[in-house]
């Protein structure tokens, strides 16, 4: 969150330069069809989101701002289709016991309930996983309810940012980005009670630092058993990594990549994406040819070989782009969807779609599908894009930006292919 404020000069000069470009490119731009579906006010409303939108299956979204709301420490909202799309806060954190500042997306569990995780708050101060309930009557509040409060230091680890996961038998996974028996941030598993009761925490892996990495600030990818993740810091530049569940108990974890020189890339913030032959695909917000970040791929070897890391693209902070923070959505043809935080063509970031090659080799190509003005269609997008149910709809949010004048407190749009 530190990286997320920028000068009011600065802000003016890229809308100068906005509308000079507009001038003349006229309305060349005629797709994709871009709208702001709802701007954040910085009130009871919430305040500069920055994480993804989650897709409810009557199209509704759902999301966290980790400010505003009536006490100022963050909100859930919903947003319903219509002309215009509404506005609903689910609930307004009130910085005691019942969390602080959610800077991670939401889960959706079965009958419509929703997990997240806030990064302060809670029992401790040190953050919580939540669940909100529908409620039974349509109009009566959701109801909060405490999953598990982090204790800090050494024992559990604290300020969780990441999302949590959620696997069939209602297990979540997440990270914290301190604390634990290293101090460096843990990976954990909460389990659900058989018949009420408590929430089990259990910490599956605890970071050491150095190179074995530290601050995890995005949650895990489950595959086949096996969590995929990031830290984004350490001695080195962070790492991507695999925890392993062990036959006796206990997980291993392998490092699939350090990134060890800043020319390599630095600091994987962004959550993973893996595809149907167990290629990784991730970011890095900076270091590269340019120092602007890279986007890359892990291919796994033959059995207990090492992956191999190849760079799909590395952002120069120009029309390309630069300092990709949020995670990576796949396409179902192959294809992958980020944002950016700079560059572009007004220098307040962008959607971009990176496209495979056809037949297996060449390089990857680039399109930019949005460019952001940082006016009222918002900027610096700080989390990724999700897909919409036609897969040709990308719905996502900007931290800054929007109709509420200069304090820019965000928004949620949408783009059609």
């Amino acid at each position: 969150m530190q990286v997320l404020f920028s000068t009011m000069i600065v802000r003016v000069a890229r809308l100068i330069l906005a509308l000079t470009i507009l001038a003349f490119a006229g309305a060349a731009q005629t797709a994709p069809a871009f709208s702001t579906l709802y701007s954040f006010t910085g009130g009871a409303n919430g305040a500069n989101p920055g994480a993804e939108v989650i897709i409810e299956t009557n199209g509704s979204l759902f999301g966290t701002t980790p400010y505003g709301g009536t006490e100022g420490y963050g909100t859930v909202f919903e947003l319903t289709p219509g002309t215009p799309w509404t506005q609903a806060v689910l609930y307004s954190f009130g910085g005691g016991d019942d969390g602080a500042n959610p800077a991670a997306a939401l889960t959706l569990g079965t009958g419509g309930v929703l997990y997240g995780t806030t990064a302060a708050g809670g029992s401790s101060g040190n953050g919580m996983v939540f669940q909100l309930t529908p409620p039974a009557k349509t109009g009566d509040p959701w109801t909060e309810t405490v999953l598990y409060s982090f204790k800090g230091g050494t024992a559990d680890g604290s300020g969780p940012q990441g999302s949590v996961t959620r696997i069939a038998n209602g297990v979540l996974y997440g990270t914290t980005f301190a604390g634990g028996a290293g101090a460096a941030g843990t990976v954990f598993q909460l389990t659900p009670p058989t018949s009420g009761g408590a929430w089990t925490e259990t910490v599956i892996y605890n970071f050491k630092g150095g190179k074995d990495g530290s601050g995890p600030e995005s949650g895990v990818i489950v595959s086949g058993g096996e969590l995929y993740g990031t830290t984004c810091c350490g001695t080195v530049g962070g790492t991507v990594f695999k925890l392993v569940p062990k036959g006796g108990g206990g997980w291993g974890k392998q490092i699939l990549v350090s990134f060890s020189s800043y020319s390599q890339g630095a600091f994987p913030y962004g959550s993973l994406a893996m595809n149907s032959s167990g290629v990784v695909y991730g970011t890095t917000t900076a270091g590269g040819a340019s120092g602007a970040g890279i986007l890359f791929s892990l291919t796994p070897g033959a059995t207990g070989e090492p992956y191999t890391m190849a760079t799909i693209h590395s952002f120069t902070n120009g029309t390309d782009g630069g300092a990709p923070y949020g995670g990576l959505t796949l396409g179902s043809h192959g294809e992958l969807y980020a944002t950016v935080t700079a560059g572009c063509s007004f220098g307040n970031g962008g959607v971009l779609l990176f496209t495979p090659p056809a037949h297996g080799t060449g390089a990857w190509s680039e399109t930019v599908l949005y460019n952001f003005m940082g006016t009222t269609d918002g900027s610096e997008p700080f989390a990724g894009v999700t897909l919409g149910s036609s897969s040709n709809t990308l719905y996502g949010t900007t931290t800054f930006g929007g109709v509420a004048g200069p304090a820019d407190y965000g928004t949620v749009f949408e783009l059609i292919l």
